[in-house]
């Protein structure tokens, strides 16, 4: 709105807030003449005559306005409210004259079709005025007419399809034609109509005790099309008994979800469920294939190709007919080829991974570094330019001792952050877990209490690792003095330590902010922080860098476990292996 339509608006509100409706009315109709094909005024004069009861000339007003809404179309919601005020306010023959107006404009081709795709959308099959589109809506709601929807659908057009769609969304019962959604949900996918598949797959999921295998497929994969998982993540409960009870073609879907949302375990789970699939079909195999070349599982993906290799063989034994199945020795040489060429691909590409890795790494430490001793450097010159003019003092070189000495040790600080991971002085023991997290409490006890942080330590088990104790113990050091910067005053830290069948698990919660979304896959990062790396408390960014290093060393992982509300929680995992602990135990 320019300036001097905005002074009009302004006027007219004057007016009308006045209790001049008559004015405003008159200044209204002299703004449309000056803005004819803008919407705005043809809604503050159906405003205004609505207001003065004159029903009439308020529905024509807002028809006008429907008609140019073709580029505005986020103003159809004041046309929406005033349509639902309208019939509800308005005599009965007004309301059923305003819809015949609305129907005769769309005829006419007054209406642009956006619009009128919001009007059905929003208000139902009323504003529908195509006969075959009608006569096929009422035939959608039976699957004894699914052919001749499929017909009607090959020559549709994007809205048609859509205002089908919304029909279908509308109706209450979803079992006398649960084909025909299913086949309209496909439709809209390969149109890209993502949103309205979705909404139909919700009216049909809410509708079943046990969601139909194909609807989560297609939800899963329309997410992934999308990428954005939200409206999955609130329709299915995504966990371990999904994984379990699903077929191959879900199990596929899942392993993308699993990936872009960082749960290892569970993408790790969902592979090995889909092994027992590959067991006897080649298509299968071969996609699981491929997503061990994707995961860098390359062991995995060797066997499997042999596995591969035997399924073919035995195929082609048994079917002699299928020579589609069929593999020369050439093309299994080839194969071959192509393998060590991966392989050697693999290498190198994990080879030049770590060299970017130390590159940023160093690149990252040298600029933490860089800082307190350019700090040093310009205190110690402007000292000596001082001292060479004859105005140094004693107090002045006194500060800048304090001052290098406060320097040095920031850039001792930091080196400790590293020495866990760089040391070479390590005593291998077996050790508790348990006792050394509860030594790591300790040790930090008084300063929880300060910062009235309570903690509590939850065990289902002893358990026992192999390794440096001290090292270990750092993981611990770290994590609670990352909650407590996180957590300020009056929190809570919960570590809950549990032994499973071949691994160790904790999960490690506070109840500060959390962690955005944003930062979740650069925690780990070297020299990634939000905090002030100058306040000698952290900061620098190597605290969890450090915690998953160490964790490396044990093979063992730690995740943000992303569902969790009420802060943060990390998940730490590390394989155990029974016959060592136990020989190393006696010994």
């Amino acid at each position: 709105m320019d300036y001097s339509s905005r002074q009009r608006f302004d006027e007219i509100s004057k007016l009308r807030f006045d209790g001049n409706l008559a004015g405003a009315i008159e200044l209204c109709q002299n703004a449309i003449s000056a803005y004819p094909n803008d919407n705005f005024f043809y809604k503050v004069l159906g405003d205004l005559l609505f207001q003065e009861k004159n029903y009439a000339d308020a529905s024509r007003a807002y028809i006008e306005q429907l008609k140019r809404l073709s580029e505005k179309p986020e103003h159809f919601k004041a046309f929406a409210r005033f349509y639902r005020q309208f019939n509800a306010e308005a005599p009965d023959d007004f309301c059923i004259q305003f819809h015949k107006e609305i129907i005769n404009a769309i005829d006419k081709g007054e209406i642009a079709p956006n619009i009128q795709q919001l009007l059905v959308e929003t208000f139902g099959d009323a504003f529908i005025v195509d006969d075959d589109l009608k006569s096929i809506l009422l035939k959608s709601d039976n699957d004894r007419y699914l052919n001749e929807v499929k017909r009607f659908i090959d020559a549709a057009s994007s809205d048609d399809v859509r205002a089908i769609i919304f029909h279908q969304i509308r109706q209450k019962d979803s079992y006398t034609n649960t084909k025909t959604k299913e086949f309209l949900i496909s439709v809209a996918e390969r149109k890209e109509l993502f949103r309205e598949a979705q909404q139909l797959v919700e009216a049909l999921i809410s509708k079943q005790e046990t969601p139909n295998p194909t609807l989560i497929r297609a939800l899963l994969r329309m997410s992934r099309k999308q990428q954005d998982y939200h409206y999955a993540e609130q329709l299915l409960t995504i966990d371990e008994s999904l994984i379990e009870k699903s077929d191959f073609n879900v199990q596929y879907e899942l392993v993308y979800y699993f990936n872009s949302i960082g749960n290892s375990e569970l993408l790790d789970r969902t592979l090995k469920r889909m092994r027992n699939s590959a067991e006897r079909s080649i298509p299968i195999a071969r996609t699981l294939y491929n997503f061990y070349l994707t995961f860098d599982r390359f062991e995995d993906a060797q066997v499997l190709s042999e596995h591969i290799q035997k399924l073919t063989d035995w195929k082609r034994s048994e079917a002699k007919k299928d020579q589609h199945q069929d593999r020369s020795e050439e093309q299994l040489e080839s194969e071959q080829v192509v393998w060590q060429r991966v392989k050697d691909l693999v290498s190198e590409k994990e080879h030049n991974r770590q060299m970017l890795a130390i590159r940023d790494l160093l690149k990252g430490f040298s600029h933490e570094l860089g800082q307190p001793i350019t700090n040093i450097r310009y205190q110690i010159q402007l000292q000596q330019i001082r001292m060479k003019r004859g105005i140094g003092t004693m107090d002045e070189i006194q500060d800048l001792f304090v001052t290098i000495l406060a320097q040095t040790e920031r850039i001792g600080f930091m080196l400790d952050r590293f020495r866990p991971i760089v040391s070479s002085k390590s005593l291998q023991e077996c050790f508790c877990v348990n006792d050394c997290i509860k030594q790591v409490f300790a040790d930090l006890s008084e300063r929880l209490t300060q910062n009235r942080i309570i903690y509590r330590l939850r065990e289902t088990s002893q358990v026992n690792l192999f390794g440096d104790r001290i090292q270990f113990s750092q993981v611990f050091y770290n994590l609670v003095l990352n909650s407590m910067q996180a957590i300020s005053n009056d929190g809570e830290i919960v570590v809950n330590i549990s032994k499973k069948s071949n691994y160790i698990q904790i999960f490690f919660s506070d109840n500060g902010p959390g962690i955005p979304e944003e930062n979740r896959k650069k925690i780990f990062e070297p020299f990634f922080s939000t905090k002030d790396p100058t306040s000698g408390n952290g900061g620098e960014g190597l605290g969890l860098f450090v915690v998953w290093n160490i964790l490396k060393m044990y093979n063992g992982t730690i995740q943000v476990n992303h569902k969790f509300e009420k802060g943060a929680q990390f998940v730490i995992k590390i394989p155990v292996e029974e016959e060592r602990h136990e020989q190393s135990s006696n010994n």
